[in-house]
């Protein structure tokens, strides 16, 4: 008898308040596999319904302002340097001041919790 209240109240208080939804982000993101010739631009613009990024790898100079434009409207998403670095921002829309010369990768996060890894050139 004692067992079986043992094993009721705990199935009874998750019935009765259910369970929790919990999105993780993943560990690694999608590979963007055939990465296109560095495309020269100073915007990225992030589709949420496709999870797209366009370009997926964009040429900039050092100081250049690039602007990050997050469609639909009223979405968002937030891009983060793999390295923990540069670029780094988040919202509908944003700026980003290129740095030094370099090859930067990031991961882009979508609003549905998935996420790919586009990169941008600084050039010498």
């Amino acid at each position: 008898m004692k067992k079986t209240i043992l094993l009721a109240a705990p199935l009874g208080l998750l019935a009765f308040y259910g369970t929790s939804q919990v999105t993780a982000q993943p560990d690694e993101c999608e590979s963007m596999m055939s990465m296109p010739t560095c495309q020269d631009g100073n915007r990225i613009n992030i589709n949420n319904n496709g999870n797209k990024v366009a370009p997926p790898n964009l040429c900039v100079d050092p100081g250049e302002t690039i602007t990050v434009s997050v469609s639909p409207d009223g979405t968002s998403a937030s891009i983060e340097g793999k390295d923990g670095g540069w670029p780094n921002g988040s919202g509908s829309s944003f700026t980003l001041v290129a740095p030094d010369s370099g090859t930067y990768d990031y991961n882009v996060h979508f609003s549905d919790g998935s996420c790919l890894d586009p990169r941008i050139r600084v050039r010498d």
